[in-house]
């Protein structure tokens, strides 16, 4: 069962899609969740802790999706897992427009980004602990970067077939070049 806060983030995210954070008001969240403005204020004292909360979660879910991901791949052989999670987080996310709307708001909250910045430092790190050779770690890093990216700036003018190549042409590459690569 959803708890009033996440049914209230809910709205803020449904909201960020359709009007971005700008024209977002607690008037309008309590509104989009149908409950008085001091329901909305008990659990978010101000817009900002709404976006935080909205940030937060949507970090949390991304890294445990991404290290359960992980998990499987390495179970799987996978030469690199956490680099093969990043990517098909990233396949996951392509075709949502929330992706979108939080680029949008951590423009907008430059104080928001920090959830992000952790997290990606956090991932980066994972994908580089996996490769033998540095910087090709951070080649795949900075790779994943621009998807996302263009991605949340609606700048992707390969089709998604043409991505899925690039990205497997990636993780051959890296996985002939990881620490547990096969020989």
């Amino acid at each position: 069962m959803e708890t009033t806060s996440e049914y209230i983030l809910d709205a803020v995210e449904r909201l960020v899609c359709v009007k971005g954070t700008k024209r977002l008001t607690i008037d309008a969240v309590a509104a989009e969740a149908g409950m008085s403005k001091g329901g909305v204020l008990y659990n978010f004292g101000s817009k900002r802790e709404l976006l935080l909360g909205v940030v937060r979660r949507v970090v949390s879910e991304i890294r445990q999706t991404t290290y359960a991901y992980s998990e499987k791949f390495r179970e799987q052989g996978a030469a690199c897992p956490m680099l093969a999670a990043c990517f098909e987080i990233y396949k996951e996310y392509r075709e949502k427009t929330a992706p979108k709307a939080l680029f949008a708001l951590v423009l907008q909250e430059p104080g928001l980004v920090a959830e992000f910045q952790e997290m990606s430092g956090e991932f980066a790190q994972a994908i580089r602990d996996e490769m033998s050779d540095p910087v090709l770690g951070q080649m795949c890093e900075l790779i994943l970067d621009g998807l996302y990216y263009r991605q949340a700036m609606d700048i992707e003018p390969k089709s998604a077939g043409e991505v899925d190549e690039l990205i497997d042409h990636v993780l051959e590459v890296a996985s002939q070049n990881s620490k547990h690569a096969r020989s």
